[in-house]
Order: C-alpha cells, then sequence, then structure tokens
C-alpha cells in the first residue's frame, strides 16, 4: 500500500509553532528538528534561572526577549519549510493524534503548576494589592521576588519581605523589616528607635500629622529569638507588627526584587531596597 503523499501547508505549520515550538517542524516531517526546537523552549528558562539572571530586572527583560526572538523564527522557519517542501509521504507521526499530544504536554509542562514553573526561575511574582507601602510601592504594582532569598541567613534591617500573616497564613503580606531578634523596638511619636538610638527612615512617609497613641507609640519591646520586627512605608495606614505582634523567621518566604510592571510605566524595572 503507497503511503498518502501531501504538501505542507506553510501558514499550518507557523500556527502550530505558534502553539508550540517546533511543532510546525513536526508538521512538515522534519521530527529530528522539531523535538530539538521543543526542548530547547522548554528547557531555556530553567537555563536563565540556574544562571542566576531572572534575579535582576535586565536579566528578566533579557529572557523575555530572548524566548520572543527565538519563537518568532521557530514560526518563521516553519512557515519557510512548508513553503519550499515538496509533496512527500506522510511519516507516522504527522497525524492530529501527535499535534494535540504536544499541545497537551506543553501546556502541562508550562502551567503545572505556574509557581513552581516560576520558582525553578529563582524568582516567584507577586502582586502588591494595598496602600500600606507606599512611595516604596503603588497598589497594584507587579514585581519579583527571590523565594531563597533567606534560604541560608536571616533578613536584615531594611528588607522587604514577603510573609504569610501570622494571623491567617493562607494571606501574604510585603513588609519592612525594622527590628531583629535580641533588639527592643519603641516607637515614639512616630519616631522608631532601636535600642535608644533613633532609625533614619527616608522611605517611610506620614500622611496624618495627629499623634494617635494607639497608633504611633509602640513598646519597648524586645524582638524573641527566631522573630523580627516588621513596618509598612505608608505608616499610618499600615497592619503591621505595631498590631499583630512579631513575626516569626518562618513565616519568611521570600525577599521583593524589583517591579516588572506596575500601571506608572516609569515605575517599570524599579529595584526595590
Amino acid at each position: 500500500m503507497t503511503a498518502e503523499k501531501k504538501k505542507r501547508n506553510p501558514f499550518i505549520a507557523a500556527l502550530l509553532s505558534l502553539l508550540v515550538p517546533g511543532l510546525g517542524q513536526i508538521y512538515n516531517g522534519k521530527g529530528v528538528l522539531g523535538i530539538i526546537f521543543f526542548v530547547f523552549s522548554v528547557a531555556l528558562p530553567f537555563l536563565w534561572g540556574l544562571a542566576g539572571w531572572p534575579r535582576h530586572f535586565s536579566g528578566f527583560m533579557a529572557l523575555v526577549l530572548a524566548v520572543f526572538v527565538f519563537w518568532l523564527f521557530v514560526i518563521v522557519h516553519a512557515f519557510i519549510q512548508a513553503r519550499r517542501g515538496r509533496e512527500t509521504e506522510l511519516k507516522k507521526y504527522q497525524t492530529l493524534g501527535v499535534y494535540v499530544f504536544f499541545i497537551i504536554l506543553y501546556l502541562g509542562l508550562m502551567n503545572f503548576p505556574a509557581r513552581i514553573w516560576m520558582t525553578s526561575l529563582g524568582v516567584s511574582p507577586y502582586k502588591f494589592a494595598t496602600a500600606s507601602m507606599m512611595p516604596t510601592l503603588q497598589k497594584d504594582d507587579f514585581l519579583m521576588t527571590d523565594p531563597k532569598g533567606f534560604s541560608d541567613q536571616a533578613p536584615k534591617r531594611g528588607d522587604l519581605v514577603v510573609f504569610e500573616y501570622p494571623r491567617d497564613p493562607t494571606k501574604q503580606f510585603l513588609m519592612r523589616v525594622i527590628a531583629l531578634e535580641g533588639e527592643t523596638v519603641e516607637i515614639k511619636n512616630k519616631q522608631v528607635f532601636i535600642g535608644n538610638e533613633p532609625l533614619q527612615e527616608s522611605y517611610k512617609v506620614h500622611e496624618d500629622i495627629v499623634i494617635d497613641n494607639s497608633r504611633d507609640n509602640f513598646g519597648p519591646l524586645k524582638i524573641p529569638a527566631g522573630h523580627c520586627f516588621v513596618l509598612g512605608d505608608n505608616r499610618d495606614n499600615s497592619n503591621d507588627s505595631r498590631y499583630w505582634g512579631t513575626l516569626p523567621l518562618a513565616n519568611v518566604k521570600g525577599k521583593a526584587l524589583y517591579i516588572y510592571w506596575a500601571k506608572d510605566k516609569k515605575r517599570i524595572g524599579l529595584t526595590l531596597k
């Protein structure tokens, strides 16, 4: 029995590689090349993560650009390959079932689960949804965090940390570390003291000139071992350690790195500190 002969449609080849890098080449009968493109597209972000580049905004953008250029190349290559190809006998893998299999496999690798995939890059996305850290962070800023930022060291004063809210571990907050374990923190009329020394804080703001004793005076409190004391930069509008106590270091899940998207486009790429 003679195998079926067909000429490949360049638009279908391009569409398949748009859906899954390399699938257009498989459709064209170039299975080995298609598999190489497929594996490289999946491996590229992981290799980038191993190099540590996504921990910096420039490295993250370089990854986005590299993925875009590679994907565009694969699409154009599949289109030209099909357009120049002749009518040939179809191979056993040039079937709808194989195409659907690769689409499902690719979606699974990219999205199951998405957070683990992102963590493999060495970063994890976080959407900031409150006004508690203004002006450092604005509501609806999108930022990258380093989930392993404190795996081998404790947070330092001034670090911006993502943590599980002690009163509800299903919620994650982001605030600034102010006092460390063993230190004594006190707030007098909005001024923070560590020991007896006033803490210089260029990042904080006070929107209310009125002194609220329950909000603007605190302590003194000695930070217990395995804990730290966190505050929001928008000091008059923040639900922080003044109200719910010290933060267990075990609850800290990452360190804020940079803003990768924001309504105010001038803030995109801002390193957080």
